[in-house]
């Protein structure tokens, strides 16, 4: 009968959650009820949740952890273990959110050599495991990670091991293992079997899917899945997954030739960015702004995007690669203005750090883009070597679509330098590229536009 106990009483809806959680993270940041709700849920469902009366949907718990700054595993339901082991584990995942990768992981070895429970180890090690996914350490974050899906698995902790499983695609997707595809479909099959659902981690997925279409150079099935992501991202609180699914969709739109849909998806991108975004993020979005208008020919406005993205680089402690794309970037547009002289500077200072880090795709374009500068400072024997050094790279990556372009200009210089017998090589090497098709992707390749696309 209603109201009675028992088997026969229907499982209340929603996520189980610590509803005094709730109201502790809403006090601390200061805020009232109308706040935390704004104007997506009612003043009165905070309450209700609050008060332990009604369970949230995963999209209301989400919306609460973003407007109060906690992780939404600070809400959940406590598992066994000491309270100082979940106050610590609360620490590590505040430190992970809060961008402070370093202090977490340091955090996560001296939890990691205490006595755990398998709750609070799971835990501190998808914490460190996404720590070292942010500092682009896929091979440090593995092991972490795969341990991590272990024990969720065996707690059948469905939502954890679908966030889990999330992070080990992107650990793959950064070392380069062909993995990453099928873990990361296996995410987005979990994702779609959790009830109640969690778009925002559905929308991750699908932007991580499209940035692995992108690598392995498939441009439409990478724009299909950015396109599916945007759509699950509608009406989301996060800002960050949906500018990362413009910023996808301006690569993929680039490539497939669309470049006034590449300008508009970097015209959103840059916006959101600019909201809610850390350094590295919105580097990224300068880039890829600033590239995407070079490539439409506006050069004014592709010179401010670029030249503060290679100003945020200076100011702040990047990451090396990140510095490299935003080089090759500048240097392409000082080629365009007329200005092969300043081009050379930036582009010599991006092999640099390409050569020091072995990325072998983002060296080959500095090395092309050397090349026609060289050329247009009527340095031939230079640009001679600049040419073969790229077009020898880009042969050994099987980058075919930039081998064609490079070997191409490289016939063209050769046969205004009267070397005809090697400009028809050449032109051969470049034709045979464009029949070519493509047999493998290099680790470090993902366009000039761009900085790796990974999740938080």
């Amino acid at each position: 009968m209603p109201g009675t106990s028992g088997s026969g009483r229907r499982r209340a809806r929603g996520i189980a959650i610590r509803p005094e959680a709730v109201r502790e993270a809403r006090l601390e940041r200061g805020l009232s009820l109308a706040e935390v709700a704004g104007g997506d849920v009612t003043r009165a469902a905070i309450h209700l949740v609050e008060t332990g009366k009604m369970r949230p949907s995963m999209r209301t718990l989400e919306l609460i952890a973003h407007r109060t700054g906690r992780p939404v595993s600070f809400f959940l339901v406590r598992r066994e273990g000491s309270d100082a082991q979940q106050a610590a584990c609360d620490d590590l995942t505040r430190l992970v959110d809060g961008g402070r990768f370093q202090d977490a992981i340091a955090l996560g070895a001296r939890l990691l050599d205490e006595d755990l429970d398998a709750a609070a180890e799971a835990e501190v090690r998808l914490g460190v495991g996404r720590a070292h996914v942010r500092l682009l350490e896929g091979p440090a974050a593995l092991p972490h990670l795969a341990t991590a899906r272990l024990l969720f698995d065996r707690m059948g902790d469905r939502w954890m091991v679908a966030h889990t499983l999330e992070q080990q695609a992107n650990a793959m997707f950064l070392v380069g293992d062909p993995r990453a595809l099928s873990c990361a479909l296996e995410a987005l099959e979990r994702c779609e079997r959790l009830e109640p659902p969690a778009p925002m981690l559905r929308a991750s997925v699908l932007s991580l899917l499209g940035s692995i279409h992108l690598r392995g150079h498939d441009w439409n099935n990478a724009a299909r899945f950015f396109e599916m992501g945007l759509a699950t991202s509608e009406g989301l609180v996060s800002l960050h997954i949906t500018a990362r699914l413009h910023d996808g969709l301006t690569a993929a739109y680039q490539e497939l030739g669309d470049r006034s849909r590449a300008l508009r998806s970097a015209e959103r991108a840059f916006a959101l960015y600019e909201v809610d975004a850390d350094v590295t993020t919105l580097i990224r979005a300068e880039n890829n702004l600033g590239y995407a208008l070079l490539q439409q020919g506006e050069l004014e406005p592709a010179t401010r995007h670029l030249h503060r993205a290679l100003e945020l680089c200076e100011q702040h402690e990047v990451h090396p690669l990140a510095r490299a794309y935003v080089l090759n970037s500048v240097g392409e547009l000082h080629l365009a203005r007329g200005e092969p002289d300043v081009a050379q500077t930036h582009l010599q200072r991006s092999l640099d750090v390409t050569e020091a880090l072995g990325e072998r795709a983002t060296e080959a374009t500095a090395r092309h883009l050397l090349g026609r500068a060289s050329e247009r400072l009527g340095r031939d024997d230079a640009a001679d070597r600049w040419f073969r050094s790229a077009i020898e790279l880009l042969d050994r990556l099987e980058l075919t679509e930039r081998l064609r372009v490079c070997a191409t200009e490289y016939a063209e210089l050769l046969y205004r330098m009267d070397r005809t017998d090697e400009s028809v090589r050449f032109w051969r090497v470049a034709a045979g590229a464009a029949r070519r098709p493509v047999q493998g992707v290099a680790v470090d390749e993902v366009g000039m536009r761009g900085l790796t696309n990974v999740s938080a």
